[in-house]
């Protein structure tokens, strides 16, 4: 498994970093992931990070990785993509789900019309922009142009948002579809209802449109279109791909947990110590284990498919099946080793506010997402079973 410490801290990182330009330093340097870290209790309490930290985290380029270089983007290739998910959410998983949906949202712009995606880049690349699928809108025209209503919830990051991305029925010519829309975040109503087991960092919060006026340049297929800021990550199966973003999340803060547990139990006598201490070893050495190959067969997953679209590929069916599985085997993994660790902590692991408990709920709270379900799995199954073409 890839080290769990620090990176070394980048040149100037101790220094004031706002407005940072083209030689920002890393997104996983150890000066930021330092303070995340040191952050992690205030965020979950606040309920998403503090603006100095956004400020910290758009210095670092966390808001560049999947946009377009000539958008001022970095374009980070998949699998350090996956890399630097995984190594913020060693630091903190709720920092690091936001990073991962505003990457995540990145993406998703380049499905925009190019005059609606360059009035969201046209003041630089470090704009925050959230997303969510999970809600019911629609957009009709009665006549004074489209307009936008609906209720969508789990809208992470978008207390910091300028934008969000929302999908939608659109019924403007004949007949109804399914679309995804772009709208300027201060015309949405934002709940402040975060009340939740895990993730709490995260600002997920439930948003609300009521009749609000849409540009027809700023609805946009789910599927198919791709403009010119399109990047490798367009090309790759969404659900998929974003599943795997997801268990780089899941399986940095299983990292993180086991770092949580203490070298050995308490021993009380010679005999009982050297079978605890083995039993122990036994135990702390197979969870180490499986989390290194969990992450392996994600890592692998991940090289695969980028090298194929990177080239110009394109995936098929199964391997965007495969890249599901790894992703849901990756967070069921991190979950086990989770519960593990905190079934170990002893009863202190029992209150609020402790590492080991608030990883667990972090990765209960991962775990619940969609595209990560164990369901996903029944696709995989099939995929094996089904006859080979092209047997003798």
């Amino acid at each position: 498994m890839a080290s769990t410490a620090l990176p070394k801290e980048c040149p100037g990182c101790a220094a004031d970093l706002r407005g940072a330009d083209s030689a920002t330093p890393s997104p996983t340097c150890e000066g930021l992931l330092r303070r995340i870290a040191e952050a992690a209790e205030r965020t979950e309490q606040r309920g998403r990070p503090s603006g100095d930290l956004l400020r910290d985290l758009v210095a670092h380029g966390c808001l560049r990785l999947t946009l377009a270089r000539k958008y001022g983007g970095t374009e980070t290739a998949l699998p350090e993509l996956l890399r630097t998910l995984r190594e913020i959410a060693v630091a903190d998983a709720s920092v690091a789900w936001n990073v991962m949906v505003w990457a995540q949202s990145q993406i998703t712009l380049a499905r925009l019309r190019l005059p609606a995606f360059e009035k969201v880049v046209g003041s630089g690349p470090d704009v925050v922009v959230s997303a969510t699928s999970a809600g019911d809108g629609s957009v009709t025209d009665a006549g004074d142009g489209p307009r936008l209503s609906g209720s969508w919830r789990f809208t992470s990051g978008v207390h910091h948002a300028e934008w969000v991305l929302l999908h939608c029925r659109a019924a403007l010519g004949e007949g109804e579809e399914a679309q995804g829309v772009l709208v300027r975040k201060p015309m949405l109503r934002v709940d402040s209802s975060w009340d939740v087991l895990g993730l709490r960092g995260t600002g997920s919060e439930t948003v609300h449109a009521r009749e609000i006026p849409v540009a027809e340049e700023d609805l946009y297929p789910l599927q198919g279109h791709l403009s010119a800021a399109a990047t490798p990550h367009s090309l790759l199966p969404v659900r998929p791909a974003f599943a795997l973003h997801t268990a780089a999340v899941a399986i940095g803060t299983a990292q993180a947990a086991l770092a949580c547990i203490a070298p050995a139990p308490q021993q009380t006598g010679r005999g009982q110590e050297d079978g605890r201490a083995l039993l122990w070893e036994w135990q702390l050495g197979d969870k180490r284990a499986r989390l290194d190959a969990a992450l392996a067969g994600l890592e692998h997953q991940g090289h695969g498919a980028w090298s194929l679209v990177a080239s110009g590929g394109a995936l098929t069916a199964g391997d965007a099946t495969a890249l599901a599985a790894a992703a849901v085997h990756g967070v069921g993994t991190a979950v086990e080793i989770a519960l593990w660790c905190f079934q170990n902590a002893g009863s202190a692991a029992l209150f609020n506010g402790t590492p080991v408990q608030r990883r667990l709920r972090d990765l209960l709270a991962i775990a619940q997402h969609a595209n990560v379900r164990p369901s996903q799995l029944a696709d995989f199954g099939r995929q094996l079973m089904a006859p080979q073409g092209g047997a003798g």
